[in-house]
């Protein structure tokens, strides 16, 4: 019988953005796991539909799963999402589906997004590692305050922004976390306020999002006025911009490969 591992994202359109994150990521996960059959998921409808007719045919999580287990030979399975949080796409369309599927292999596994344990009740804190990981690889320059866009939510508030930035602030990181998404918080007018408070001029703009593309070109560094990087700059900042998705460090998808090796050892479900 075989072992698989699926991982699971949102999906990148652009082909450069995909190779420096999903595939860089896919390839740590050969490396590390050998001999286990590696497919991807994409949680994104649109995007598997835009891909298709570029010749690039990616599946849902389900019909992967439904793939998977007609084939008859996969002992165990593990799925691990390249999400960063647990929101409302993780648990539609990633947490349901394993657990519709749960049946139809002896043994499938669900892994964590990256953010997922607090450090509450003695467990792990994912903020504090993925914190750690940020702070390493933007390297600011001094006096330089780093602002970071998350893709937030229109339909459910999602808490990690929040969490990620109280650890900033425990540690005194000039580090101010806003998310893209109009209708969510920390919105453009709360990060503002907080970067008057610290009277800051200097500004590290990056993305705190897996994969560059369209939000990283457009949403945050594009010319048009509504972007984070012409609102900044109107306000009279200094900015550098960083357009890298997370995922193009091997220091922050490590700590994805960290997740899925306990997930094989057995420690989550």
């Amino acid at each position: 019988m075989k072992q698989a591992i699926i991982l699971v994202s949102f999906g990148v359109a652009e082909k450069e953005a995909r190779k420096n994150s999903l595939e860089a990521l896919a390839e740590d996960i050969r490396r590390a796991f050998p001999g286990q059959d590696l497919f991807q998921a994409y949680t994104s409808a649109f995007l598997r539909k835009r891909l298709r007719r570029d010749g690039v045919d990616i599946p849902s999580l389900e019909e992967c799963l439904e793939e998977l287990a007609g084939k008859g030979c996969y002992e165990q399975v593990l799925v691990q999402p390249a999400h960063l949080t647990a929101g409302e796409e993780y648990s539609n369309k990633i947490l349901s589906p394993v657990r519709n599927c749960r049946e139809n292999f002896p043994k499938l596994l669900l892994g964590e997004p990256l953010f997922f344990h607090a450090g509450e009740g003695g467990s792990r804190d994912d903020y504090a590692e993925g914190l750690h990981a940020i702070w390493d690889v933007l390297g600011p320059e001094k006096g330089e305050e780093v602002v970071l866009l998350g893709h937030g939510s229109p339909h459910r508030h999602n808490p990690v922004y929040e969490l990620l930035q109280e650890r900033a602030d425990v540690r005194k990181l000039p580090l101010h976390i806003g998310v893209l998404e109009e209708a969510d918080t920390p919105d453009f007018p709360m990060v503002l306020e907080r970067l008057s408070q610290r009277h800051a001029r200097k500004i590290l703009l990056a993305p705190l999002l897996f994969s560059g593309g369209m939000h990283v070109t457009e949403d945050m560094a594009g010319g048009a006025p509504s972007s984070w990087k012409s609102r900044l700059e109107k306000e009279g900042f200094s900015l550098r911009l960083s357009m890298k998705g997370m995922g193009e460090y091997p220091a922050f998808r490590r700590l994805y490969l960290q997740k899925l090796q306990r997930l094989a050892g057995g420690s989550s479900s």
